[in-house]
């Protein structure tokens, strides 16, 4: 008889062509965000990056990092935020390469093109048996989308690509020790898990994805994804633990110029407002243009449930909804896209309970995810098949869409530039913002100081003020703006209109000092020295550690010939901030009270400073 030889089981290998796709992701990712390593500081880089002392001082501040709010650093004052992971990744950057924007920028690129190649590895166990297009076109639709773009370009914005880097760990982590049963990648998820928590609290919702991602690519038990879910409370719990000791849990409500659905009364509409902004969402996935650095107050508008923007959200949502639970026990692809995007998305929905900003492109970060799953599975379920000519059409309806989402992406990323760039920008891409109309007036302002042409001078400031009154009349209650306009003004000369606008932005806000400072100041200049002593201690209650106000009353005082009172806040400024002009002030007052010999002493200080 003959025998049939038996088919040789397959034998495990390294599989070289993934790391050629994974690097091809990786260069792709780079250099299609490689336009924003020159970049300058924009926005809030400087909170976290720029000004905040713990990163300037690098690795030697790590302990000081971990044990205080996100923004301490930088205010001096405990916040309601606790995300320390990003700001020590910017601390040892700054030891390693230097303080420069570039550096940041560089590692921000090469960590999103880091993750933009890890998520690859992690969609080939997704997609384990199926064909490789279908983890390689995720990737890249995913890498190329120019929703991407505040997070990557925006320094600031770490914390999010960090929050993905955590979260590609545990998945690669649980599906490697679901199929090997080996204990270091379970190890990986968790450590993953703590990295991904500690660089953003919204990371806590990774939580979810574990079942969800368990209950759908392995053939686990409930009771055994209950049991690895369960192990991540740990680190989750032990970060709710260090975060709830360390941040202020007295800090104000969030401002309405933050989340405009805090200016809406009642539940309903905010909840219709809400829903509608959902559907803007599932537009810029579908079509991302126009893009914009904020939605702020007033960009969105209050809906009512009977808005087309309202009904057509429902109708999109209502339908997700079904598809994603028609797919749950078969479990369908499509139906773990449609969780994704929605355990991942719904802390900053705004639908259930209300955060700190109304509408933000990075909130679409790693939600994004599950839109490229979804999209990509579909196009090659329907378009592949067992003729070679699909696939070909697949790979060319894919490279069109790549294509154009990646110049979109990288024209996207000039904006980004610098503040100037961002702000006359933003001024048409959201010209009913009263930030943005704010930021543009602060722009002016900005240029007008910095030009020697006169007349050109006088046009930036007159800019300046027209955008400013429509920050104002947009949002009356807009603290800042009332303290720029009230700049503008005093660089117009007008100071009465200056001081108007100083009193303004201390009626919206009883403890913003720096408006009570500037109002005092001005007030000195004036020669008004009661209104300026009044001001300037008002602002010390509030800030008594403000270098600026100190000098402030100093000089106040000296002009009132109270000289004891007067060394008191100079000595105080001095103290805050070790410079030549403190140490001046000193010097000169203490000549004009005739104590010639402490006249001597600090003016020897100053040649001591100088030789340094």
């Amino acid at each position: 008889k003959k025998t049939v030889p038996k088919k040789n089981s397959p034998t495990p290998s390294i599989d070289y062509s993934k790391w050629y796709y994974a690097a091809f992701i990786f260069i792709f990712a780079f250099a299609l965000y490689s336009n924003t390593i020159s970049h300058d500081f924009v926005l809030d880089d400087d909170l976290v990056c720029k000004k905040n002392n713990y990163v300037q001082t690098g690795i030697s501040s790590l302990g000081d990092i971990f044990s205080h709010s996100w923004y301490h650093g930088f205010t001096g004052s405990e916040g309601r935020y606790y995300r320390p992971m990003m700001l020590a990744g910017f601390a040892v950057e700054t030891s390693l390469f230097g303080k420069d924007a570039s550096v940041y920028h560089l590692m921000n690129v090469f960590y999103y093109a880091l993750g933009c190649a890890f998520l690859f590895f992690v969609l080939r166990l997704f997609f384990e048996k199926k064909s490789l297009l279908l983890p390689l076109g995720i990737a890249l639709l995913f890498t190329a989308h120019p929703l991407h773009t505040e997070v990557v370009a925006n320094i600031k914005s770490r914390d999010e690509i960090f929050t993905l880097l955590g979260l590609l760990g545990v998945l690669y982590g649980i599906l490697k020790y679901s199929k090997t049963a080996q204990i270091q990648y379970f190890i990986l998820a968790i450590i993953s898990y703590t990295f991904a928590i500690f660089s953003k609290e919204g990371a806590l919702s990774i939580l979810g994805i574990v079942p969800l991602t368990l209950y759908f690519f392995t053939k686990n038990s409930f009771q055994k994804i209950a049991l690895q879910t369960s192990a991540f409370l740990i680190p989750a719990l032990l970060f709710l633990g260090i975060r709830s000791s360390i941040i202020n849990h007295d800090m104000p409500s969030f401002e309405t110029i933050d989340n405009s659905l805090f200016a809406i009364e009642g539940t309903s509409g905010r909840l219709a407002t809400a829903i509608g902004m959902l559907g803007e969402y599932f537009r810029l996935l579908i079509f991302p243009h126009p893009l914009s650095f904020d939605y702020s107050y007033n960009t969105f508008p209050e809906l009512s449930w009977a808005n087309w923007k309202v009904l057509g959200s429902l109708t999109i949502s209502g339908g997700l909804i079904y598809l994603a639970i028609k797919g749950l026990r078969e479990k369908n692809i499509i139906s773990f896209a449609i969780l994704f995007f929605a355990i991942t998305f719904v802390i900053t929905s705004n639908i259930f309970f209300l955060i700190g900003a109304t509408f933000a492109e990075r909130f679409m970060f790693i939600p994004l995810l599950g839109f490229c799953i979804a999209v990509i599975y579909l196009l090659h379920k329907y378009i592949v098949n067992e003729k070679s000519e699909s696939t070909t059409t697949f790979s060319i309806v894919l490279g069109v869409i790549i294509l154009l989402f990646s110049v979109k992406t990288f024209t996207q990323n000039n904006v980004w530039k610098s503040d100037e760039t961002l702000f006359q920008t933003g001024i048409h891409t959201a010209p009913n913002s009263s930030r943005t109309q704010s930021f543009y007036g602060v722009m002016n302002y900005r240029k007008a100081l910095a030009s020697k042409d006169a007349n050109q001078k006088i046009a930036y400031l007159k800019t300046s003020v027209e955008y400013l009154q429509k920050s104002i009349n947009t949002y009356p209650g807009f603290t800042e703006t009332y303290q720029h306009l009230a700049l503008t003004y005093e660089a117009q000369n007008q100071n009465q209109l200056a001081l108007n606008s100083y009193k303004k932005a201390i009626e919206t806000n009883n403890e913003y000092f720096p408006a009570m400072t500037n109002a005092g100041i001005l007030n000195y200049k004036l020669k008004n020295y009661t209104e300026a002593e009044r001001l300037l201690q008002q602002a010390l209650t509030f800030a008594p550690n403000n270098v600026i106000t100190q000098r402030s009353m100093g000089l106040v005082y000296k002009a009132k010939n109270q000289f004891d009172l007067a060394i008191t806040h100079f000595t105080n400024a001095l103290n805050l901030q070790y410079n030549q002009t403190h140490l001046t002030d000193l010097g000169i007052l203490y000549e004009q009270m005739g104590d010639q010999e402490k006249a001597m002493l600090y003016n020897q200080k100053i040649i001591e400073l100088k030789g340094k």
